[in-house]
């Protein structure tokens, strides 16, 4: 199921960010190698961080308390939260094509949401830097509203604020995790599309279409 030509206008486009618009894992891949080297630590420990931040859903103070315990850094809690939300910041950048899909998208008359997991602070300057922010019409995230995904209260505040902005349906869910973005806005009674990467599904009801790439799943959705 696409939707094409005319229908465009008036759609509704949820649109996950971490993952699915730009490339956060490879973003933190290359901050984790820099601060390992940064502290000292054996290389080979690249794989123990990656596998501790958990694709950025390890609540930040956890991952924090492990870098102390594993390293024993004489630093706060609260210094290695805000180093992890912050210092990969610079390496964020969107998936090959996607701000030309997005630009496509609103253009044809698309109502574009992005709803987040993450501090407004975070969130807000990964759009900026990257130019994203200027092409969707709106964002919704989690901290703002009291909810994170798969909570049916965040996808409800990011329908409203597209409502707000003219979009009255269809509805659609565009993200990267089974659980967080398809199961959740599913459940919501939103149309779903699921950017694979390369996964095979293991969840229950599949997404209503699905790609690896994201640039490749909007353009399913482009006139």
């Amino acid at each position: 199921m696409a939707i094409v030509g005319s229908r465009l206008a008036g759609v509704i486009m949820l649109v996950d960010l971490d993952n699915t618009l730009v490339d956060r894992d490879l973003a933190f891949r290359t901050w984790a190698q820099h601060f390992i080297q940064d502290i000292g630590a054996d290389p080979d420990d690249l794989p123990w961080l990656l596998a501790v931040d958990g694709d950025g859903y390890t609540p930040r103070a956890d991952v924090a308390v492990a870098l102390r315990e594993r390293w024993g850094l004489d630093v706060s809690v609260r210094y290695l939260v805000h180093r992890l939300l912050f210092d990969h910041l610079p390496f964020v950048q969107p998936y090959p094509g996607v701000p030309a899909a997005l630009d496509a998208l609103t253009t044809a008359g698309v109502t574009l949401v992005v709803v987040t997991n993450g501090t407004v602070a975070q969130q807000d300057e990964k759009l900026r830097r990257t130019g994203l922010g200027s092409l969707v019409t709106d964002a919704v995230i989690s901290e703002a509203v009291g909810s994170r995904k798969p909570d049916p209260l965040i996808f409800r505040a990011a329908l409203e604020a597209a409502r707000r902005h003219g979009g009255r349906g269809p509805a659609w869910m565009v993200g990267d995790h089974p659980v967080a973005d398809i199961a959740g806005a599913r459940d919501c009674g939103l149309l779903t599309g699921w950017v694979s990467h390369h996964r095979g599904w293991t969840g229950g009801t599949p997404a209503d279409v699905e790609s690896p790439r994201t640039v490749d799943l909007l353009s399913q959705m482009m006139p």
